[in-house]
């Protein structure tokens, strides 16, 4: 039903997948690492997809049984022309009965959702100041524009910039494909390896950012999936968490009977 594709190239293997989408940093590809545990997930249950998504897309109700789809791993994803693309860890293009679909998944161990926008945004107006070529105050203005944010607001400058970029580069890539809908999805692998109180932060960011950005009070558990939120051109923007559990080599999905919805 589905493929994983890199540059038009299809990949089977870990070794395939390491050599033509690797991770940003060669200490990122590990056993027990998002990168790697997210590799050895997707290709595990090609051509179908791995459980914990497709259990999030099947609880709502915007989407219905997916007929194709095709994931690429590490997609430079623009939202933008003022800087870098987003990189996605996944992203998959689907199609149902009625239309195209995106989805955005960030993997996650226990590293932080990046810096808070109030970092990023002192960071930008220094290289500003030494560069008036610098577009980087300009990008996160655009940004909190876009998102209908007030940088002025200290709850604001407390998110987490990723989590900005990682949503507006999914809702973006939906509008090229002409996708009214849409889901971003952070993948947690839990291992040994992954600290409990890094992975509470995470969960407390996830939390804010969207009470802040979409007015959703709640926190969103493993297998839970909210919306639908409106952006731009995507009637319906879904927010959903994964977690696998990683044991060795093996890896045991939490499923969604826990509360798969938060509609």
């Amino acid at each position: 039903m589905g493929v994983i594709e890199k540059d038009g190239r299809r990949l089977t293997t870990l070794a395939e997948w390491h050599f033509h989408a690797p991770p940003k940093r060669k200490t990122h590809w590990k056993d027990g690492r998002s990168a790697k545990e997210n590799a050895r997930l997707w290709l595990g249950a090609a051509p179908g997809l791995p459980a914990g998504v497709a259990e999030l897309l099947g609880a709502t109700e915007s989407i219905g049984t997916l007929r194709s789809w095709s994931a690429e791993p590490e997609a430079r994803v623009s939202f933008d022309t003022l800087g870098e693309p987003s990189n996605l860890d996944v992203l998959v293009r689907a199609r149902d009965e009625t239309g195209p679909v995106v989805v955005g998944i960030e993997a996650k161990a226990d590293e932080p959702f990046g810096s808070t926008v109030e970092k990023t945004l002192l960071s930008a107006e220094k290289r500003l100041a030494g560069n008036s070529r610098s577009k980087g105050v300009e990008r996160i203005r655009g940004l909190a524009a876009t998102f209908g944010l007030d940088l002025d607001r200290p709850e604001v400058l407390e998110l987490r910039y990723q989590l900005l970029t990682l949503t507006a580069a999914t809702a973006a890539e939906a509008s090229r494909q002409s996708a009214e809908r849409a889901v971003v999805i952070v993948h947690e692998f839990v291992s040994d390896l992954a600290k409990a109180g890094r992975r509470a932060r995470n969960a407390h960011d996830l939390q804010g950012f969207l009470e802040v950005a979409f007015d959703h009070a709640g926190s969103v558990r493993p297998g839970m999936i909210v919306g639908p939120f409106r952006m731009g051109v995507v009637r319906a923007l879904h927010f959903g968490k994964a977690e696998t559990v990683v044991r060795g080599q093996a890896a045991c999905v939490k499923s969604s009977q826990n509360g798969s919805s938060g509609r």
